[in-house]
């Protein structure tokens, strides 16, 4: 499944929030709040559904681009850390990951753009 996303991606480390309950917004520690990703090109987000012996598990995806900035040489600083996101569409907020199954953040830059790949791998 694809979905068009709108022109942000926001994060939160999962260790800001304090708790996470399906179809509703997570709560966040009390200093926290989300950090708002500004892309130069529409995410993508991808579901996907496998087969395997221990079971299905839905393996969740968002690639974004975006300008090198401020937010993002704080985001490098903890590049692989595990991360929810929050994302909107025309009509609905998503989140992608949770805190038991939270996205693995890989990140690289060539100091003009950023790239962030998004992955929460959990059972279907």
């Amino acid at each position: 499944m694809n979905k068009i996303i709108c022109n942000s991606v926001e994060v939160v480390f999962k260790n800001d929030i304090l708790s996470m309950t399906p179809g509703e917004a997570p709560v966040l520690i009390d200093s926290e709040e989300w950090k708002k990703i500004e892309v130069v090109e529409q995410p993508v987000y991808q579901s996907n559904v496998k087969q395997s012996d221990a079971g299905p598990t839905n393996e969740e995806t968002v690639n974004a681009k975006a300008n090198h900035d401020e937010i993002s040489k704080m985001i490098c600083q903890y590049n692989m850390f595990y991360v929810i996101l929050r994302m909107r569409t025309d009509n609905e907020t998503f989140y992608v990951g949770n805190l038991e199954y939270p996205c693995v953040m890989e990140f690289t830059s060539d100091k003009i753009y950023d790239t962030y790949t998004f992955k929460a791998i959990s059972p279907a």
